[in-house]
């Protein structure tokens, strides 16, 4: 319930900030920023209790990365004249550099911790393994996806090839949901109620994206929807 609780709340802090969110993301991003330096230093220094409890709940198992992120997948799905789309298209890019950002800090964190351990030749066991390197690609996804989100640097690329390079976004979202079900799975398998919760949501909401997502390419293609022409207005250079 924690994840749909943090879904539901995260989509109605974007809605509330959707304009202040448009005018002046940076102020956002350094508010993620700031999260996460609050996320680490709970690590290393001794912060109020009840600041490390927020902390925790927000962000030590990457909750409101995750709950940003689908939030960002699933804009891409909605009726492109409903009034969802309209609400939130407009700031999608943004929304997914704040995502970034937050997942970011996330595996930086986890990263540090396992790192020392694997490289010193410890016994690591197969599953952490794995999830370990899954987390490192999609450390390197993260940074590409979230670079190639800012408004600046779309100036330089064309729209098509930025479409293109943004379709790594869906190997993203695969290998979210992998390294989501190798943390939760042996839990839920153990019999633990909150992680089988955990497997049923992220099972619901990543399969429903992948369904609404091919009933979304059917009817662009149907009605023959240019794409590329989608994100124009995004400061874009002319295609040659």
């Amino acid at each position: 319930m924690e994840i749909l609780l943090l879904l539901v709340g995260t989509i109605l802090f974007c809605w509330l900030f959707q304009h202040p969110i448009r005018k002046a993301p940076w102020v956002f991003y350094l508010l993620a920023i700031a999260l996460d330096i609050l996320l680490l230093a709970n690590t290393y220094l001794s912060l109020p209790r009840w600041l490390m409890h927020i902390t925790s709940v927000l962000m030590q198992k990457g909750g409101l990365g995750v709950a940003m992120f689908v939030l960002v997948m699933w804009i891409g799905v909605f009726p492109r004249n409903g009034h969802l789309s309209k609400t939130f298209r407009p700031i999608r890019a943004e929304l997914s550099i704040i995502a970034c950002i937050f997942i970011a800090g996330h595996m930086v964190l986890y990263l540090s911790a396992y790192l020392p351990r694997i490289l010193s030749g410890a016994t690591v066991k197969p599953l952490v393994l794995s999830s370990f390197i899954i987390a490192c690609i999609l450390l390197v996804l993260v940074l590409v996806l979230g670079l190639t989100s800012f408004r600046f640097v779309k100036r330089h690329m064309a729209a098509k090839r930025w479409k293109h390079l943004q379709s790594a976004a869906y190997l993203f979202y695969g290998l979210v949901l992998v390294h989501l079900l190798l943390m939760l799975m042996p839990s839920a398998l153990a019999g633990n109620t909150r992680s089988i919760e955990a497997v049923i949501i992220y099972g619901v909401l990543f399969g429903g994206y992948i369904i609404a997502r091919i009933i979304r390419a059917i009817v662009d293609k149907r009605e023959k929807v240019n794409i590329a022409s989608t994100v124009m207005d995004q400061g874009f250079v002319a295609e040659s």
